[in-house]
């Protein structure tokens, strides 16, 4: 009977180290290389702004920093790589800085399709941003403008694209890399 007992006690006591160890091992993973002020200097040198938000987060077992940026009526999300840098997801979005401006172009846009700038040149606009093959391509209509929506896929990487059908200036733009 002391025998059961010693043995159902040191396995126990062995799960419990195991466990412990492997908890102790994600956390440690999930710290990064990078400070939050090179991170921050990273990001000053790629996208212009004020950075308004930026915070450390644990992905799986991988440290990710998330960072929203101000910019002249536009602002960015971004995903990066707490160890590398690597910006692993992108959102560009305007604002509402420029929201009088967007109401009066929908205004002013004319409703029939023989002003937009045309498939071609849409697809041109977004390739100029995030080289790749084109996988959905489609023309809406979104609050009153026309609107190209796009995704575009290179190796792990996907950009997805909104672009106004009249003037052809993007209105968001969002860089996704899988993760294996």
């Amino acid at each position: 009977m002391k025998k059961k007992l010693g043995i159902a006690i040191g396995t126990v006591t062995a799960a419990a180290v195991i466990g412990m160890g492997v908890y102790h091992s994600d956390a440690a993973q999930a710290n990064p290389t990078l400070s939050s002020e090179e991170i921050s200097d990273l990001i000053q040198n790629q996208y212009p702004g004020t950075v308004t938000e930026l915070e450390v987060d644990k992905k799986g077992n991988k440290a990710v920093y998330e960072v929203e940026i101000q910019s002249d009526g536009v602002e960015y999300e971004l995903k990066l790589d707490g160890d590398t840098g690597e910006v692993l997801n992108e959102k560009q979005k305007e604002t509402n800085v420029n929201k009088k401006n967007e109401s009066e172009s929908t205004a002013v846009q004319d409703k029939s399709v023989e002003n937009l700038i045309g498939d071609q040149q849409a697809r041109e606009i977004a390739l100029k941003e995030f080289d790749g093959t084109i996988k959905e391509f489609e023309l809406d209509e979104d609050d009153g403008r026309f609107v190209y929506e796009m995704e575009i896929r290179n190796g792990d990487k996907e950009a997805e694209f909104e672009i106004d059908a009249l003037t052809g200036e993007i209105l968001e733009m969002e860089i996704d890399t899988e993760d294996d």
